[in-house]
């Protein structure tokens, strides 16, 4: 072997290397002793891989220089280059004008001649100008120059692409993303669809276009899609260093959509971004996500967040904010000087500091406390507002209206600013609605006191009780047994007030049965017969008193306490209906979403799914953004487990979303764990498995803080993590998972599936042997298949004896007569079974199908004998396949297997020579099938049509001889 031989040898050696610095530095080294041999065609050669390299490198700018070196060696020495090294040098052109485009210190005169270059080459050498065209498009538009831009764009779409145009993935990201640019965000995503649909894939797509859709898709609303494209298109860009420009883009989606806490961990994920020598574009959007996560974070007044910074070490939010703007400004100005504009600038800081504000868009991930934006108080300017501020308020009060505490709170507003004075009754309304007795209950009281004296001088001393009511049970969480002993005074004056103020009189006797109820239960006491029988009786009084709003207010409080008296699970289901019903009839929005919460839950809880489901959607449409949020999540929550169990799972996915946002604003983790691991399901029923397995990693750090109830989710957690990997081609992240949930069931974990342990092993055994490990698969089958016998079923146990049995056969140590004879003892323990009539006919059934199934293996495996020939294969094949169909006719007939045994015999018939006997068998088959198994039908008439083809072929050439 010459030395350049051995050099080319040594190309060929590194061009199998994983794309990378250690690749580059590689080729670099190569390039010296190239040039040191002197041969031209292999110094072109290194130099093309050295371009191709670089163009999937941290700094992709990097291929001007030995780009150029190559262009020039082409134009002095063309006969150095064969066809292949030709068509890289063109390939590779695209680039150059890209990378030109986008190092800022190269003068624009040298763009421009790059593409004036890029057209004459391209049409000199008779290829189509549709990716000069592209590359004209986007430098028009990195100039702001709108008209060249859209004139190019117009020409794209004219200009039929040939085998030098990029990829057909890439060429629908670039029709896209001219649209995005130009504005148009529908037809940016209509454009996208082949990528984002799964047709199409290339080395950098669909990872771009799921970053490209993620902010047009949350401005065109369709938050459910940004969120799975989040998903997915972090999941499969992470951890690539030719990718951080598209995780710079996820990064200020999240900074942008309300997922600070999303943004904060892709920062630490990817922290190494900072030090990496990034070209120059790649930078700008890094910096670019930097600063918008900062800045989302410094809005929430979280400027001293600590965030992966560089240098190595964390930086508060205020500071990596100042010092990525810095940066980022700085990069901009470079651009602008080369380009002779603020174009650059001005889009820089259109998009970290947007005009229009993004939607919060849920992930189902961990979030911060969503913002609410502060609602303006309502102004006066004379007197004839307060007026109607006034008579708003009263009527509010009447009407029993939500926000009739806003009402009065702007009625003290108004007369504050005019100096006006309140009557005594108006004062007392004022003072009820400033009390917070959550916030501050010594000042609430006080408040209630107050206003109690201003109602009673106004003459209205129903409303002087209700206040004295409210402000001794406001103090019941703290001292439950102070009321019990004043509620016998209260109950008194409600009955003295009872002719000249039914109402409040009936209203104020309701009031003390709920605290007095609530007293007991806190006291750890059940409630007595008499306390029900008052109940009752106020019930029917606040009845009595419609329609008036605030008894029928009232009456929908004091019918959500009635299940409290009962003791069995539908006389609760029956009272919670009558609440929730009560409310949602009248209209108190409240009282609805409450009682939805606790009636669809006792529904749920009961198997009654579709109105559980019902019940819980109402409660939803009910909901405020300032309801109190562990209900909000648990409705939500009833309403994913509902949708789950009814095989609905993208309406699932779309409350378990809601119902993990819910939850982290509540504080309450474990139950956010528990969302994420029904949203993770929700998501792997619709075969999503790359956003299911995000999301149930995600679910995994949260369920440990459930009670140990509830552990056996890390269970399920971990088997879909398996599936979902194995789909998503991570085989072994899906082994380490599975094993983990076997070792934490051998530790004593259970799960309420009795089948759970038994499918898991059986899942491991899959994933040993997709990982190369088939010794310990067999380990694997065989818990599984002991698992099934324990629970006694031979039959569930057959597929992973089997399994075994063929992985076996993988291994060193195999051997297939004892093989053989295992086989042969599985058919007749499942033989034994099928016929023993002390079993269950439908076990028995299922035995006769794996009977059938062990028949036709064994008699696959015996081809693997050292002394079978073809006959024999052939007499056995049909023998077996004959005593198949005899079986699978044998009771209700097993297509499966029926099908499978006669294209077994199909083939040993044309291996004999008798296509009657081919013909027999697929006319017994058919005559079994119906027109309900076309599939099967076609596959089977297909078969023996080929067979007949094939012989008359062969007929034919005999003739020819």
């Amino acid at each position: 072997m010459t030395d350049t031989d051995a050099l080319r040898k040594r190309l060929n050696e590194i061009r199998w290397q994983l794309r990378g610095e250690a690749r580059l530095a590689a080729l670099e080294e190569h390039l010296v002793a190239v040039e040191a041999d002197g041969d031209r065609p292999l110094l072109n050669a290194v130099l093309t891989a050295m371009v191709d390299c670089y163009e999937y490198s941290t700094d992709s700018t990097r291929i001007l220089v030995p780009y150029a070196r190559l262009l020039h060696n082409l134009d002095t020495g063309p006969e150095h280059f064969d066809a292949a090294l030709l068509r890289s040098v063109y390939w590779q052109f695209k680039w150059i004008v890209y990378k030109l485009r986008d190092h800022p210190d190269v003068p624009l005169a040298s763009v421009e001649d790059a593409l004036v270059q890029f057209r004459t080459r391209y049409a000199e050498a008779g290829h189509s100008l549709h990716p000069y065209y592209e590359a004209e498009h986007w430098v028009a538009y990195h100039l702001g120059d709108d008209e060249r831009a859209a004139r190019a764009a117009a020409l794209v779409a004219a200009t039929e692409p040939d085998d030098m145009s990029d990829c057909e993935a890439c060429r629908v990201n670039d029709i896209g993303d001219m649209a995005a640019c130009a504005g148009d965000d529908e037809a940016a995503v209509t454009a996208w669809a082949p990528l984002l649909e799964g047709g199409l894939h290339c080395a950098h797509e669909p990872h771009n276009t799921l970053a490209d859709s993620l902010l047009p898709l949350a401005r065109l609303g369709r938050l459910d899609a940004a969120r799975a494209n989040h998903h997915h298109g972090y999941r499969i860009s992470r951890d690539k260093d030719d990718m951080l420009g598209f995780i710079a883009r996820h990064l200020r989606f999240c900074a942008l959509t309300g997922n600070e806490a999303r943004g904060v961990e892709i920062l630490a994920a990817d922290r190494r971004a900072y030090g990496l020598p990034l070209e120059p574009s790649v930078r700008l959007q890094w910096l670019e996500g930097v600063q918008c996560l900062a800045a989302a974070l410094r809005a929430r007044g979280m400027g001293d967040t600590p965030l992966a910074g560089p240098e190595d070490r964390d930086w508060t939010a205020d500071e990596l904010h100042e010092w990525a703007d810095a940066e980022r400004r700085a990069m901009c100005a470079r651009y602008d000087r080369r380009n002779g504009s603020t174009v650059h600038s001005d889009r820089s800081q259109a998009r970290v500091e947007p005009a229009e504000p993004y939607p919060y868009v849920p992930l189902g991930l961990k979030s911060l406390p969503q913002v609410v934006p502060a609602v303006a108080p309502e102004a006066a300017a004379d007197d004839s507002s307060l007026e109607d501020a006034l008579v708003r308020a009263r009527r509010s009060v009447a009407d029993a209206e939500e926000d009739r505490e806003e009402r009065w709170l702007a009625v003290a507003r108004i007369a504050e600013a005019q100096g006006a004075q309140l009557d005594a009754a108006d004062e007392a309304e004022v003072l009820l609605a400033k009390a917070d007795p959550d916030g501050a209950l010594e000042a609430a009281q006080d408040l209630a006191a107050l206003a109690a004296t201003l109602f009673a001088e106004a003459g209205l001393p129903g409303r002087a009780l209700l206040c004295r009511i409210a402000k001794a049970g406001w103090a019941l969480q703290a001292e439950p047994a102070a009321f019990r002993e004043a509620a016998p005074g209260f109950l008194a004056e409600a009955a003295a007030l009872a002719e000249t103020a039914p109402v409040d009189a009936t209203r104020a006797r309701s009031q003390v049965l709920m605290a007095q109820l609530q007293a007991g239960l806190m006291l750890g006491e059940r409630p007595g017969t008499d306390l029900a029988a008052a109940f009752t009786e106020a019930d029917a009084d606040l009845a009595s008193l419609a329609p008036d709003r605030r008894a029928l207010l009232s009456r929908a409080q004091l019918a959500r306490m009635l299940p409290e008296f009962e003791t069995e699970p539908e006389g609760r289901i029956e009272a919670l209906r009558q609440a929730f019903e009560l409310a949602s009839a009248n209209g108190f929005r409240f009282e609805t979403f409450i009682g939805a919460f606790q009636y669809g839950a006792m529904l749920n809880q009961a198997g009654r799914l579709d109105e559980a489901f019902a019940v819980a959607e109402t409660g939803l449409a009910a909901v405020k953004h300032d309801d109190p949020p562990f209900p909000v999540a648990a409705l939500n929550l009833t309403a994913t487990e509902c949708a789950i169990n009814l095989g609905d799972a993208r309406t699932a996915e779309h409350y378990a979303v809601q119902a993990a946002h819910w939850y982290d604003r509540a504080g309450e983790t474990g139950c956010a764990g528990v969302a994420r691991h029904l949203l993770g399901k929700a998501l792997a029923m619709q075969e999503r498995s790359e956003e299911a397995v995000v999301i149930l990693e995600a679910a995994l750090e949260d369920l440990p803080a459930m009670h140990e109830d509830e552990h056996w989710r890390l269970l399920d957690a971990r088997r879909l993590l398996a599936e979902n990997s194995q789909r998503a081609v991570d085989a072994q992240a899906g082994l380490t998972h599975i094993l983990e949930a076997l070792r934490l069931m051998d530790g004593g974990l259970a799960h309420p599936s009795p089948v759970f342990y038994a499918q898991s092993a059986h899942l491991a055994g899959e994933l040993l042997e997709r990982t190369g490990e088939a010794k310990s698969a067999v380990d694997a089958y065989g818990r599984s298949a002991a698992a099934w016998r324990e629970l006694g079923s031979l039959s569930a146990a057959a597929n992973p004896i089997r399994a075994a049995l063929w992985a076996r056969l993988r291994t060193d140590d195999a051997d297939l007569e004892a093989t053989l004879g295992e086989m042969g003892s599985l058919a007749a323990e499942l033989e034994a079974d099928w016929r023993d009539p002390g079993h269950h006919e439908r076990y028995q059934d299922s035995c006769r199908q794996e009977y059938a199934k062990t028949l036709l293996q064994e008699a696959r495996m015996r081809g693997n004998e050292a002394e079978e020939t073809d006959e024999r294969w052939a007499a056995r094949t049909i023998d077996v396949g004959n005593t198949v169909l005899t079986i699978a006719e044998d009771g209700e007939y097993l297509t499966e297997v029926a099908v499978q045994a006669a294209h077994n015999m199909i083939a040993a018939h044309e291996e004999l020579g008798d296509l009657d006997a081919a013909q027999a068998v697929v006319d017994r088959v058919l005559a079994r099938l119906g027109g309900e198994h076309e599939g099967p039908a076609n596959s089977l008439t297909g078969h023996l049509a080929n067979v007949k083809e094939r012989f008359e072929e062969e007929d034919g050439e005999d003739d020819e001889e």
